[in-house]
């Protein structure tokens, strides 16, 4: 009797449970461990990615860096504030895809998209920290070689900027290709590459490679930062070398510049408690007589700086004393440029 009595109380105690979860789940109210949660995989964000809020639309946001070609055929970074939607990394190639509207953003900064109108994403999924991207077979169509390149090389360096993805692997129309029409290879998973490239005049084939970034403007007086890949003929990739390249200036003086004073040098480099100073001779104070100079030179001092790892923040002296910004720049830059 006792164990009947104790089988329908057990009885009546699930009965009792699985209606009250009914009646909440009608209600609404889902148990957390209920709810789907999208891997990185899935979604290709970064984890702790910072997310801010549009003061319009009050929508998530990732700040994504875009490459982009200007006219000169240079590949240039741009920081996009993208949705933060869904599939994020596939919706971050549709600014880079040549539309009426990317136009209309990009007109001022003098900067094109580098796939064509008629460029479709037919899909695209991560597996293996491989993004297996397939386009439609229009964007095999591009008018030359630099083009070509600029395209493979930009979404490769865009997607790479997600943490779940290190190379990109291209399908087009679903079917992996050897090469595309001007020689760009493709068949296998591709990864980031060095950006702009240039050897010093002194460089040898195994120098030391740095990253700098010198100016350009467009033709609508915009002013943004070009990286560029430079072989050195040091040895060893050292801070000193990076400024040093800085100094000399870009090679292409027709399309890019840095308007640091004739004559200046650096006196030395050193790492205190996680900022590191870099100072410079007295020439570098004449930068005070252009606010719009100081600040491009001033960003690509602490761009260039802030490659290596071991860099936290950077200061600018001059002659051992603390350069006074007019427009103070946050010592940690962390984007060349800025969509605005």
């Amino acid at each position: 009797m006792q164990k009947k009595v104790w089988f329908l109380t057990a009885m009546l105690l699930i009965l009792t449970l699985v209606f009250a979860s009914c009646n909440q789940k009608k209600e609404g109210k889902v148990n957390s461990k209920d709810i789907p949660t999208a891997t990185d995989e899935q979604t290709g964000e970064k984890s702790g990615e910072k997310k801010e809020k549009s003061g319009e639309t009050n929508e998530l946001i990732r700040e994504t860096v875009v490459y982009y070609q200007d006219d000169a055929g240079y590949l240039v970074p741009v920081m996009r504030k993208i949705p933060w939607v869904e599939g994020i990394a596939k919706a971050t190639l549709n600014v880079m895809t040549d539309t009426p509207e990317q136009q209309e953003d990009l007109m001022m900064m003098g900067l094109k998209p580098l796939l064509p109108a008629d460029a479709k994403v037919l899909g695209m999924s991560i597996r293996d920290r491989v993004a297996m991207l397939d386009l439609n077979r229009a964007v095999l169509d591009c008018k030359d070689a630099t083009a070509e390149n600029n395209m493979i090389q930009g979404i490769v360096l865009t997607l790479s900027g997600f943490s779940t993805i290190d190379k990109v692997q291209f399908l087009f129309d679903g079917k992996v290709v050897d090469s595309m029409e001007h020689g760009t290879k493709v068949k296998d998973p591709i990864g980031p590459s060095d950006v702009n490239v240039e050897m010093s005049d002194d460089a040898t084939a195994q120098g030391a490679k740095v990253t700098v970034f010198y100016q350009s403007t467009s033709p609508s007086q915009y002013d943004y930062l070009i990286p560029v890949t430079r072989i050195t003929s040091s040895e060893n990739t050292t801070l000193e070398t990076a400024i040093q390249e800085l100094l000399n200036g870009p090679k292409d003086k027709d399309n890019m510049t840095i308007d640091i004073p004739p004559d200046t040098k650096l006196l030395g480099a050193q790492m205190e408690k996680g900022t590191t100073y870099l100072n410079f001779s007295k020439e570098l104070r004449d930068l005070a007589n252009s606010r719009d100079s100081e600040a491009m030179v001033m960003r690509a001092i602490k761009m260039a700086a802030m490659q290596f790892p071991e860099v936290k923040q950077v200061k600018v002296l001059v002659e051992g004393k603390d350069y006074a910004e007019s427009t103070p720049l946050d010592s940690t830059p962390v984007f060349a440029n800025e969509y605005e």
